[in-house]
């Protein structure tokens, strides 16, 4: 398991909808956007912002514009990495800078 550190700056719910592809109906999904900083191996820093599904938004919302640790699981998906909130996981607030 990885834990991503960063800044919670939104937490919002998602409209469901339709899948394009397969026409499957899906549900209002809790996300939040998570603003993180990624050091490059010449020593610059770059900031990204980064959405993730939710299980409970509503636990998220006290954490806004703070900064917090979440246990999270990651996958490949081509040349990208897509990382995941693991489920059951609950953020920890960590020490302001």
């Amino acid at each position: 398991m990885i834990k991503l550190e960063g800044t919670i700056i939104n937490v919002f719910t998602q409209q469901g909808g339709k899948d394009k592809k397969t026409g499957e109906a899906f549900a209002d999904r809790d996300k939040i956007q998570l603003l993180g900083e990624f050091e490059h191996p010449n020593g610059d820093k770059k900031n990204e912002l980064l959405d993730f599904t939710v299980e409970n938004g509503k636990e998220y919302e006290s954490l806004k514009n703070k900064r917090v640790s979440i246990p999270c699981g990651a996958l490949a998906s081509g040349r990208n990495v897509v990382f995941y909130v693991a489920k059951g996981a609950t953020p920890k607030l960590l020490n302001q800078v």
